[in-house]
Formats: structure tokens, sequence, C-alpha cells
């Protein structure tokens, strides 16, 4: 981005944002965004507008994540839990349940589209005011966000009400479609490859969601800021990814996933290893230091500007936190398998007990997400983040699409000990996107998914050569259960299960794996009813909901 363009309006807006320091970017309060026909009606609007929109997509971070892990196998409620997370994970919910309410995400939604809307049109009339390089970032970066937040509401609700239009709040009056989850994958398709039309004297008729949000040139021109602030925006081609892989889109995967990972002609930028800081990027991420090479974008709380979630409060059992969510015994159960399947000299060492969770004065806690507040220096005195995308996330993307197009050494190579140990064996076994020296190079660097975590390989027993669907199927299952292991607590397993039951037709790969999670008499009863696929999601009548206001 030209630093030239970066005007004297915007040094006003960093006189607001650095008189406390950069932790105040989410200080904005989001419920004065929405600030009617007089929204956007300057340049400093346009700035503080767009962290409007960041802190409310950042306020739905923790939700998604306890949602999501109570729905799948990782937690269940402890006896100090309310009701309603009880109803949440008996799948029993109805639309009183306030936590299951995705009011919040349809609030994020209605602040991206009157952003969006308000922008262009003070764009419009003021052309010159803002520069043409910082204004279409800007605005693919909230159409980004707004497409996230669909996303998350059909993994999580199996629907969404669908609107671009501005309004004050959703209400169903309005009549806007109802979208089933595949429906809704494929208008977040459109939205973000079309983007919004709009033509101003600056030519400019077109902005879609792919394009590249480099935030910390905008708010460091002198070039004095770190790339944390990049960070904030779902990454375009990580997003672009996922929902290509919900819909099917196997070639677009791959496509994305190497422009993101081989950037510049090499995987220094994200990449799978164990080279840098000791081994100790499990404990890093979700601890105090933002690693470039593992961490896409990240949901950030500052602690200067009092910017917490409710992880601690509802994973820790040292007082006053309420120790609502635990894990349980059959996702623990999962790393102790590991253990023994892997030996002595074979050992998950960055996750699993006293890692991903441990015992605590006689209780199991789920640690992962919360180790950066724990110690009586830190709690609330640590600025913390939760990963959107991480590297991982994106090998895994790669990694299944690569099965499900046949290319099973190439997965392989990625999903166990990496591309190297291949390539030296026999350069000339690999096929696209691994079918150029430089890329097998380049990827060398990559340990593997498994290999990084010291764990043997594991490939399916079926023969790729004479029963390649039953191949294909079987590594789908690898790759669940590899997500609830490195992706435990994440808000990402129990969507894999989702996505590999609709692929193959079968329910049993979401009913088998959460129904064991409850006790024995329960089990049964659980099972049959994820049996039904309607059941993956939450129910809940928004429009029950908004009458009864």
């Amino acid at each position: 981005m030209k630093k030239k363009f970066i005007y004297i309006p915007l040094l006003l807006l960093m006189n607001v944002v650095f008189t406390t320091g950069c932790s105040d970017f989410f200080e904005t309060n989001p419920d004065d965004i929405l600030l009617g026909d007089d929204y956007i009606a300057d340049i400093n609007e346009f700035y503080s507008g767009y962290m409007g929109v960041a802190s409310k997509v950042q306020k739905l971070a923790d939700h998604m994540i306890i949602l999501s892990e109570l729905r799948g196998d990782l937690l269940e409620p402890t006896e100090n839990a309310p009701q309603e997370l009880w109803e949440i994970y008996n799948y029993t919910n109805d639309s009183n349940n306030e936590f299951a309410n995705p009011s919040a995400y349809y609030d994020a939604i209605v602040n991206a589209n009157d952003y969006i809307r308000k922008s262009m049109e003070f764009k419009a009339e003021n052309p010159n005011a803002i520069p043409d390089d910082v204004f279409a970032p800007m605005i693919s970066g909230a159409i980004r966000y707004k497409a996230w937040v669909y996303l998350m509401l059909g993994k999580l609700y199996g629907e969404a009400v669908y609107y671009d239009d501005p309004m004050v709040e959703y209400n169903p009056d309005h009549n806007y479609p109802t979208l089933q989850f595949d429906e809704l994958i494929q208008q977040l398709l459109t939205l973000v490859d079309q983007g919004v039309d709009w033509d101003t004297s600056t030519g400019i008729q077109q902005i879609n969601g792919m394009i590249p949000l480099r935030f910390t040139d905008i708010l460091y021109p002198d070039g004095s800021g770190d790339d944390t602030w990049n960070m904030i925006t779902p990454n375009p081609l990580a997003l672009k990814a996922e929902l290509e892989l919900w819909a099917g889109n196997y070639d677009e995967v791959i496509t994305n996933t190497m422009e993101l990972l081989y950037a510049d002609g090499n995987t220094k930028t994200y990449k799978i290893t164990n080279d840098e800081y000791n081994g100790e990027w499990a404990s890093d991420i979700f601890g105090e230091r933002i690693l470039g090479y593992e961490l896409v974008d990240v949901y950030m709380f500052d602690y200067e500007n009092n910017q917490t979630n409710r992880l601690l409060e509802y994973f820790s059992n040292i007082p006053p936190n309420n120790y609502y969510l635990r894990p349980t015994q059959a996702a623990m159960g999962r790393f102790e398998a590991q253990y023994q399947e892997n030996g002595i000299d074979k050992t998950d060492v960055y996750r699993g007990e006293n890692r991903s969770y441990y015992m605590n004065e006689g209780d199991w806690v789920f640690y992962k997400l919360i180790r950066a507040y724990l110690s009586p220096d830190k709690v609330y005195k640590t600025s913390t983040w939760i990963p959107m995308y991480r590297a991982t996330d994106i090998y895994l993307f790669l990694i299944e699409a690569l099965n499900q197009k046949g290319l099973f050494n190439e997965a392989d190579a990625l999903f166990n000990n990496g591309i190297e140990d291949y390539s030296l064996q026999d350069p000339s076994m690999f096929r696209y996107p691994f079918d150029n020296l430089e890329v097998v190079d380049a990827f060398s660097k990559n340990w593997g998914i498994r290999g990084r975590v010291n764990l043997q390989p594991k490939m399916p027993t079926a023969d790729s050569i004479t029963q390649p669907e039953l191949f294909k199927m079987q590594f789908d299952s690898l790759l669940v259960e590899e997500t609830c292991l490195e992706s435990a607590g994440e808000a990402r397993s129990y969507f894999a299960m989702i996505r590999m039951a609709k692929r193959w037709n079968d329910p049993s790969i979401v009913a088998d794996r959460v129904s064991a999670k409850y006790p024995e008499g329960k089990r049964e009863a659980v099972r049959q009813r994820l049996m039904d696929p309607e059941n993956w999601f939450i129910e809940y009548d928004l429009e029950a909901d908004q009458e009864q206001e």
C-alpha cells in the first residue's frame, strides 16, 4: 500500500486510536456504531466504523466455541452449569434458551451491512476523501466479516436469514429468505466472489471479498507497527478455501490453500514445524506470543481495555470462576489412545494431558485456551487471542481436498511426516500441486500434522488402487480424529464431523462420536437422535423471540 495516500484525516483517527496505545482498537462501543442517516458522516467514522464491525465479531468468539464444543464430544456441563448449558448439551434447548440465541450474529451482520452501504455512499459523495487503495481493502474486509459470521451461523444453526440491506436491527417482518446450509454456502461464495457493485467518479465498479487488507499499514503509515493488526480480519484465501470445501469444490480448495501457503515462492509464512521457539507453538499461540508462521487470523483480547471472554469463567475451577464446563472422558481418551498406539518413544508431547487439559484439585479442566490467565499474576492481566484460522487449519483443508481428488501420496505426506521424507525417496512420485521440485523443496520445511507432534504415521487400511472410495472415506475419518486432537476447543471438530457426514451421507459419523461422551444409559438415545441430520444443529425460533420482545 502506498503510504503517501494516507491523508491528514487518518492522523486524526490515529490520535484517537493511539492516545493510550493501539490496544484501544476495540474500545469503540458497538452499540453506538449504527448512527442512522448520519453514520459515516466523515472520514474518521469510516475508520471507527470498521472497528465497530470488528468488535461485533470479536464478541462472538467465545460463544461459538462453547456452543460447538458442547454439541461436539469435547465438553460436558459440570454440576455448576446453568440449565441453559445442560439443554444445549442434551440437544433439548428451545427458543427460551438465551445462550442459544443467535441475535448477536445477526447484530454483527446488520452492522457490517450498514458499514458497507454507508461507506460507499460517503465515498460516492466524497471521492477524494479516502484513497482507493485504503477504501477497497477495508470494504472487502467488512464483506469477509459478514461472510464469516454467516458461515458460523450456518454451521451452528443449519440455516440463516440472509439479507444485504442495512437496517437498525433484524426484523422477521422484512421477509428475507431463510437459506438452508447448502444454499447459504453458495450465497456466501457469490458474496465473496462478486462483493458489492457501485459506480463513482473513481471508476471502481466492484469490490469483492478477496482484496487483502494490510490494516497495519493503515494504522501505522510510518511503518512502525507490527503485523498483529493484519490478523484481525478473516484472510480472503482461508475463508474462500473453507467455503469451497463445504461446497465440494476441491480444485478451488487446493488453489486457494496453495496460494496462501506457498506465498512469495516459499512456505516461510505459514508452516507446520517445531524448528522455532523450541517447539513451543502449542503453548505460545494460546498464551502470550503471536507466532506469524502459525496464526493466520485471530480474535484479539486486550486486558488493558478490559477485553475478556467467558472461557476462563466457564473452564477454570479456580475461584471466583464458575467452572461450568469440563473435558469429557471420551475426548481425553482420544489423547490417551495416541499414547498407547505410539509407544514410549513416539508420544504426542504438545497436546493432551497437562497441555490440552489437566487435573486441578480433583477436577478435570480444559486448559488449552485459558493457559495465559491461570497463574495469579496473570489473571486478566494478559492479552490473549483465539485463532480464527491458523496454519494447521489451512493444511487440514488442503489434505482433505487432496484426498477427495485421489492425490493420496500428497495427502499422506502433509498428514504424516511431511513432504521431505517422500521427496528424498522418489521426487517423481508426486503430482499436482507438488509436481514442481521448487514447490516440493519449499514444503520440505513442513513436518506434517502428525509428524510435528511426534506421532507415528497413520493411513487407511483400504487399498487406494482397488478401493479408492473406501480409502477416501477412511482417510476422512482419520482427518476428523486428528482435528479433534489438534483443534480441540477451537470450534473445528464438530463441524468437521458434520462435513464428512454430509459428504458420505452417513449420519453415524456424527452420531457415534458425539454420543460416546454420554453416560451409558443415555448414549443410545442421543445416538438415535443424531442419526437425523436435522438434529445436528441448534434450534432457535428467532421470529418467536422477536415477537416476545
